[in-house]
């Protein structure tokens, strides 16, 4: 790579020669999606006076699946309704089979395909211009399709109305095969697969969001076998913003709607189901804080009462109850409030689990040093 320093009056730029004309660092603009920020801003390279942006990056932003032919240099883009082929070194591209003219033509720097960004953008459904009030490229894609593939099998989801669309194999196409009950948000979610087994997908669509000394959380849950819904659950809630200690993970693949717990079974079938109202007698909405095969540990949201379900027998036990000593239950009694952020903090959590011994600690209300306590599990 070649550099020249060009000075214009006060004003110098460093040019770089990438083979494909000259690039300017210091014209970036930051570029948003939908009008937040998703990390492509950095990745940009302005050159021929034009803004190029990798195509990977494009296409994960606007749910599009990408797949590469290295012989012919040609990179297929597929989301619903819509396929976009795209050749480096050529103008030529096709948006379901028609072709049509990009304004510069895709080129490789450093291993990536990288693409105009404002005819890209264009090419593949949405819009983008510059803002010049404060200089930032808003891509808006009002599709606002999310995708996520696992063996070949591809999954898309409107964050506009549930829509969901599977489609078999790399080569086939997206059909429609349900909608969840969608709540719009103006934030993105997340979409994740995970492989239950069996041909069988967990698709979970997920929003964790801060706002107002408030965390809100929303999630869709869809088990899914041969394009066929199996089970379908929801969550939605919002409690006081606080740190949160750090979760031992799950081993139990499960879905939740903040009043049941489902267990899927290793072969994608449905396990058991724990009706968290039954049995524990109160009501509201509880959270799962950990879940294994033979034990899932419960919150419920209004209060800081975990409870601990063997899940061969169903039998419950309130932790709180059994862990916390009853001189400091006292005052965790007279302020145990699920949605005050103080007492959120010193609240019983799991730490660790070594066999069948649970580890967990708890901060006494009136006391600032955490006690540790430990529940053995007996066999059910």
């Amino acid at each position: 790579m070649n550099k020249w320093k060009v000075t214009l009056g006060i004003l110098t730029v460093l040019i770089l020669s990438t083979g494909y004309g000259s690039v300017s660092a210091q014209a970036e603009n930051q570029i948003q999606f939908n009008y937040k920020e998703i990390g492509i801003s950095s990745k940009q390279v302005i050159t021929e006076n034009t803004t190029f942006v990798p195509l990977k990056s494009l296409a994960d932003a606007m749910g599009y699946t990408l797949s590469w032919d290295q012989p012919s240099k040609t990179a297929k883009l597929v989301r619903p309704e819509r396929e976009v082929i795209f050749t480096a070194g050529t103008v030529k591209s096709k948006v379901n089979e028609a072709v049509v003219t990009l304004t510069k033509s895709p080129r490789i720097i450093k291993g990536s395909v990288y693409v105009p960004l404002i005819s890209a953008v264009s090419l593949l459904g949405g819009k983008a211009g510059l803002n010049k009030t404060d200089g930032v490229i808003q891509i808006i894609d009002e599709a606002r399709l999310v995708s996520a593939s696992v063996d070949g099998r591809s999954y898309w989801i409107s964050q506009k109305n549930g829509d969901l669309y599977y489609r078999a194999t790399e080569t086939g196409k997206p059909v429609i095969i349900g909608r969840l009950p969608f709540k719009e948000s103006a934030y993105n979610y997340a979409f994740e697969i995970e492989k239950v087994g069996n041909g069988t997908d967990l698709l979970q669509l997920t929003d964790n969001h801060y706002a107002m000394f408030t965390d809100f959380n929303s999630s869709y849950q869809v088990l899914v076998k041969a394009g066929t819904f199996l089970k379908q659950m929801d969550y939605h809630y919002n409690n006081s913003a606080y740190i949160h200690a750090p979760k031992v993970p799950s081993t139990q693949v499960y879905m939740t709607d903040g009043k049941n717990v489902q267990y899927i079974t290793k072969d994608g079938g449905l396990g058991k189901l724990f009706e968290m109202e039954k049995l524990t007698g109160a009501t509201g909405d509880f959270i799962v804080e950990y879940a294994a095969e033979d034990v899932v540990l419960v919150r419920l949201l209004d209060t800081t009462h975990l409870y601990l379900v063997y899940s061969n027998t169903g039998e419950i036990i309130n932790l709180y109850e059994k862990l916390i000593t009853s001189e400091d239950r006292k005052e965790w009694d007279r302020v145990n409030d699920g949605r005050d952020p103080y007492v959120l903090t010193r609240m019983i959590v799991l730490k660790s689990r070594k066999g069948n011994v649970m580890t967990f600690t708890y901060t006494p209300i009136l006391e600032e040093k955490a006690k540790t306590v430990t529940f053995t599990l007996q066999k059910k």
